[in-house]
Formats: structure tokens, sequence, C-alpha cells
């Protein structure tokens, strides 16, 4: 039998798949950050190998026994930065064809059928990046809204601490927002959470008060809808982009939406950032990616290999790693 291994190293965790041919998963190994940028080289090497091991240990096989891999790795921006990382997964000692890439491409091929399309990931921050049918590929730089990209979770809670700044100036009349990011801040008022925060007296919130704005917009606050609106907007304006960019207007693709943000299910936002994509590509398919995006980093191992992925693989590496990261 042969075996294939898929890293998905991010920014926060390390989580690698070992499977067959069949799509069956073998095993499983997770880790810290594999993101060289926050850890050094050194430190990715010693998240990928401990989850590589932890696999191998679950699948009761040894290394030599794998028969490609493929790589999505975050830290991986630059021209610059394959040279860097090469020499660290040859330091893994797996043998056979492989595929490195950003990690962004493992959600893209997780959630597309043949490994083209675009997909747009909003967790903390965000990014979009996209591959045509010829293989060509594009993406933003993930830095933020500075270099032209909204900044995902973080970015829906700044925008609304910005609401809460225009409801005390008086250009706003009334946000139910206010209320819950006080509490959620422990501040009884926006002046003493603008003092705590310019003050360095209290953490700028990010991320993790985003689900306040979206259970906000979904009981019915105009302003939180807003947020979101414009959020999925700006996104999909550079999902569009990209659609341009790679010459896909009249291709048949998927439109993959993955992260933490897309949990939400939140209707405002996914018609906001489908639509201007639409517009210009009418074939493109939603998806909101349900699967980890480890199993793109083993489709990319059975790209690199010139294995054959049907729906009937596909669905059995999905319903087979469940078990393993539930």
């Amino acid at each position: 039998m042969n075996y294939y291994l898929g890293i998905d190293a991010g920014g926060t965790k390390t989580l690698v798949v070992i499977a067959d041919e069949s799509g069956r998963v073998h095993g499983v190994g997770r880790s810290g950050s594999g993101n060289w940028e926050s850890v050094g080289l050194d430190g990715a090497y010693a998240a990928y190998e401990a989850g590589l091991a932890e696999a191998l240990q679950a699948a009761g096989i040894q290394r030599e026994q794998l028969r490609a891999a493929g790589y999505a790795l975050a830290g991986i921006d630059w021209p610059s930065d394959y040279a860097r990382l090469t020499p660290v997964i040859d330091r893994l000692r797996v043998a056979g064809p492989y595929a490195l890439e950003n990690d962004t491409m493992a959600a893209l091929r997780a959630g597309s059928s043949n490994g083209s399309g675009v997909v747009v990931i909003a967790g903390t921050g965000s990014t979009v990046a996209g591959r045509n049918q010829h293989g060509e590929r594009f993406r933003t730089f993930g830095l933020g809204r500075l270099w032209g990209d909204f900044q995902g979770a973080s970015g829906l809670v700044w925008e609304a601490l910005r609401v809460l700044a225009l409801r005390h100036y008086g250009r706003i009349t009334t946000t139910s927002l206010e209320a819950r990011l006080l509490d959620a801040c422990g501040a009884s008022s926006v002046v003493e959470l603008a003092e705590r925060i310019s003050r360095d007296e209290l953490p700028l919130p990010h991320g993790e008060l985003a689900p306040l704005v979206f259970a906000e917009a979904e009981a019915g606050d105009e302003m939180a809808q807003q947020i979101i609106r414009e959020a999925g907007a700006e996104m999909g304006a550079n999902a569009a982009a990209m659609v341009r960019r790679l010459a896909m207007q009249r291709d048949r693709f998927e439109l993959v939406m993955a992260g933490g943000v897309f949990n939400s299910g939140n209707a405002l936002l996914v018609e906001a950032l489908v639509t201007p994509v639409q517009a210009i590509a009418p074939q493109a398919r939603p998806v909101v990616l349900q699967v980890p995006p480890a199993i793109g980093s083993v489709l990319l191992a059975f790209d690199a290999a010139d294995v054959p992925v049907d729906e009937q693989v596909r669905a059995r590496l999905a319903a087979d790693v469940q078990p393993w990261v539930a």
C-alpha cells in the first residue's frame, strides 16, 4: 500500500495527515506553530517533525513508506521563502515528489474539485489566493488593510470599535454594539474604553470578540450588519480581482471560503462576498469549507505523484479525517 503525507502548518498549529490513495486516513499528528516567521526555521522544522512523528506512530508505518508529500506552510509569502523552506522540509527525510505551497493552497485544494479556483481565507486576518486551470497562481499580501486585505475577525472588531467612536461623536444615533462591547471589555463607557486602550491599560481587542458582531447583526442591529456587509464586499472585491488577474471569468470553478469568520454561517457576509465574483464569473460556485485544510495538503501530495483524485476519494478523505480532528 502507498501512503501520502500532508502537512498544513499555520501560525498557531500544525496538522499532519497520512492517507492512502483511496482516501483512507491512517494517521494524524498535531504540533504547535509551523510559521518560521514567528518560531524560526529550526522551530518550524521541530513543529513539522513532531507532527509527522505522531502521525507515523498513529498510522503504524515508517517514513520510508511515504511516497509523496504536500507541504502547505504559513510563512511562504515571497519567492525567497522557497529557498528558505526547502532545506527545512528536506530534513524530514520524506522521499518522492512533493508540492511546497503557501498554506492558502491547502484550503483551496481542499475545497476545489480539481485544484483550481479562488480561496478567501478569513481567520484573525484575511488573504485571497487563486490558481487557474493552467496552474498560474496569484495571491494578495495578507498583510491587513494597509496592503489591501481586510483583517478578518480582527477587522470586524476594529470596525465595531470605530462605530462606538462615531456613536460617541454623535454621527450614529444608536447601536446595540455599544453595550455588548463595553461589557465584554469591562468598561463603563466609551470614554473609559478609549482611554484604557490608548494608555495600554487594556489590550486592543482582536478577533476574539467577532462573535459579538455576528450576534448583534443576527439580532437586527443595522451597524453590525453594515460592518459585515462591508467586510464581505471588500473580500469579494479582492476575489473578483483575482479572477480577472488569472483570466478566469469564463471558467467553472469553486469560490472557497475558509477560516473561522465563515464558521458563523452569516448569510450577509457570504452574499456580499459572492456577489462581485459572480458578477464577472457567473459559473463560480461558492463553497464554505467544512473540512480541515490539511486534507488539501494530502491532495497536493496526490497531485505531485500523479495519483488520480475523484469525488469518492475526496469524500472518503473528508469523512475519514473527522474522528481524528473532532
